[in-house]
């Protein structure tokens, strides 16, 4: 490889917004799924257990949401990084050939 030769892997990137995507989507129907199947009715017979109950599923279905978040954000900068990439080895490939054609370049 030339020192010189700057490669990006853009279409990685790409796949790997699509992965982020993907397991997004799959993620929000878990939590989706929690939701159908916990009622606000408690289980529990006993209301000093109930309570704390109710609120650990309250919060574990918040962290559901914040994490399926996480994940949409990643997608989502993966894909604008892939284009941010895409330009930077264009501009690489430019400045390359500018300094092998002896021009300078902006």
């Amino acid at each position: 490889m030339d020192p010189n030769e700057v490669t990006i892997d853009a279409d990685g990137r790409r796949a790997s917004g699509r992965r982020f995507g993907t397991l997004a989507d799959e993620y929000a129907a878990f939590g989706a799924g929690l939701r159908a199947e916990w009622t606000e009715v408690s289980p529990l017979p006993y209301e000093e257990f109930s309570m704390p109950y109710q609120e650990f599923r309250h919060a574990l279905l918040e962290d559901c949401d914040r994490l399926g978040e996480h994940l949409r954000h990643s997608r989502d900068g993966q894909v604008v990084m892939a284009e941010v990439n895409t330009l930077a080895e264009q501009a690489a490939e430019a400045g390359v050939e500018a300094v092998r054609e002896d021009r300078t370049w902006a």
